[in-house]
């Protein structure tokens, strides 16, 4: 019997290793090569630092691989053990299926605890060391940012787009320019079109400053964004104040203002202000490239990490010396919606309200107290499910290697012995329902009244269940 199980064992052990390296290298290839070769046809990365970063994505990409490796080792193994009829010379030895599978059972069983340690700690840890990498390298090489044909998001607040670039072979540092496009952002909004046919740029490694010399320049700028372009007052600020304005709150531009006689299609949308220029110079600093902060998606932080920002988010970390404005602490990466009125908490119970008006820093909202009287320590009622859902789906994907394995083993079984692929389209149709319920607990993260947290553990019931049940069932006979 040991040496039957022995036996089993050590197939089980060798094909999966197959397996798992077989999808570890396809999920690398799709999802691993486009970034690490990014950096490399930047010339971003040295040999060293292109492994370094493979190395890092390795763990993340073991944790969806391991357990497909599961499955499919085990409809490989047991579709073999039946086809070559060890299991019926088993079987005729006295030998149960249920007796002859306990060991790989088992085996799933400590695997499961491997999986547990790569999604709660190592995955997390490496995926956030790899986004931290790419980001230094950037920032420690600014001047080989620049390539041609590529939409260079990397700068702070800007998008770089060069049809053409040949740089200087007598200054590295410099290069000639055509077909350029510059964007420039603010807070995610785009705020500066600039076009030219041809130009040059320089890097100033003293001022840490890209220097664009556009030619045949052309620039389209949004006229409520002027105070953040050129400098000066802020306008929309002004507006948001009582004073003597106008009642059409109209906006004194270049441009002759429209009558508002009609009701426009879009009243929100931006005006934007048409300017040339024969030749035009733009510095981009990259000196706040070095103080940006770098905030990792949830998927990215531990287990202990995200208990612990579930515990902090959307706590009261400081209030105005007028009870008027509040600091707060928020982990989520996507702020609440402008102008969204939240409940003040105190021990559960309500105690005030507050309201979001847009102002954050990358780990703090700033909330305009409405009414109640707010100290350190109380809490906003922000929504609380994105961190549970990326909890829930932490620990339940460690219990993948179970499921898989308790349904593959007689899957595997009756595949051969009917020779039909039945079996593996089920495999395969389950691995989709599985994935399924994961995605869909992710997608409805802003619907709490949908439990999405409690949605990504039905596949693991559903799996046990009913790999439990054919299991039961080949033991029979049936």
């Amino acid at each position: 019997m040991k040496t039957l199980h022995r036996y089993l064992l050590s197939q089980v052990l060798a094909t999966l290793v197959l397996t798992v390296g077989i999808f570890t290298a396809v999920l690398m290839m799709g999802n691993a090569m486009k970034e690490v070769l990014a950096l490399v046809v930047k010339g971003q990365a040295s040999l060293w630092g292109v492994t370094k970063a493979f190395g890092l994505l390795v763990p993340f990409v073991i944790s969806f691989s391991l357990p497909m490796g599961f499955l499919s080792a085990m409809l490989l193994v047991f579709g073999r053990f039946s086809a070559d009829q060890e299991l019926t010379a088993a079987r005729a030895g006295g030998v149960s299926l249920l007796s002859l599978v306990t060991p790989v059972i088992i085996f799933s069983v400590l695997m499961s605890g491997l999986c547990a340690l790569i999604n709660l700690e190592i995955a997390p840890r490496c995926r956030t060391a790899y986004k931290q990498l790419v980001y230094d390298l950037a920032k420690t090489n600014p001047s080989a940012l620049l390539s041609e044909n590529t939409f260079v998001t990397e700068v702070p607040d800007h998008v770089i787009y060069i049809g053409q670039l040949e740089r200087d072979t007598a200054n590295p540092h410099h290069w000639t320019m055509q077909n350029i496009l510059l964007n420039r952002m603010d807070q995610g909004e785009l705020i500066q079109r600039t076009r030219a046919a041809r130009g040059e740029v320089e890097y100033d490694e003293a001022t840490k400053q890209f220097i664009f010399r556009l030619i045949e320049a052309q620039v389209n700028v949004r006229a409520d964004k002027l105070s953040v372009i050129f400098g000066g007052s802020d306008e929309p600020e002004e507006e948001e104040t009582p004073s003597e304005a106008p009642a059409t709150n109209s906006v004194t531009t270049n441009a002759v203002p429209e009558p508002e006689t009609e009701a426009q299609p879009f009243p929100s949308a931006p005006e934007w202000m048409p300017m040339a220029g024969g030749e035009i110079i733009l510095p981009i600093t990259m000196a706040d490239m070095e103080k940006r902060v770098f905030k990792p998606k949830l998927s990215y932080l531990t287990f202990g990490q995200l208990r612990r920002e579930l515990q902090r988010h959307g706590e009261v970390l400081n209030v105005d010396s007028n009870g008027s404005t509040a600091l707060a602490h928020y982990s989520t990466r996507s702020l609440p919606e402008k102008g969204l009125e939240l409940e003040i908490l105190r021990d559960g119970n309500s105690i005030g309200r507050a309201r979001f008006n847009g102002d954050a820093t990358p780990a703090h909202l700033v909330l305009e107290i409405l009414k109640g009287d707010i100290r350190a320590g109380d809490r906003f009622a922000l929504n609380q499910m994105p961190l549970k859902v990326q909890l829930h789906r932490q620990v339940s994907f460690s219990f993948a290697a179970i499921g898989f394995t308790l349904i593959s083993i007689p899957l595997g079984i009756r595949t051969h012995r009917r020779e039909t692929t039945a079996g593996v389209a089920m495999a395969l149709v389950l691995i989709l329902i599985y994935y399924s319920f994961v995605i869909l607990g992710q997608a409805l993260e802003s619907k709490p009244h949908w439990y999405p947290h409690y949605l990504v553990w039905i596949p693991v019931f559903l799996f046990q269940f009913i790999g439990s049940w054919l299991l039961w069932r080949a033991n029979r006979g049936a």
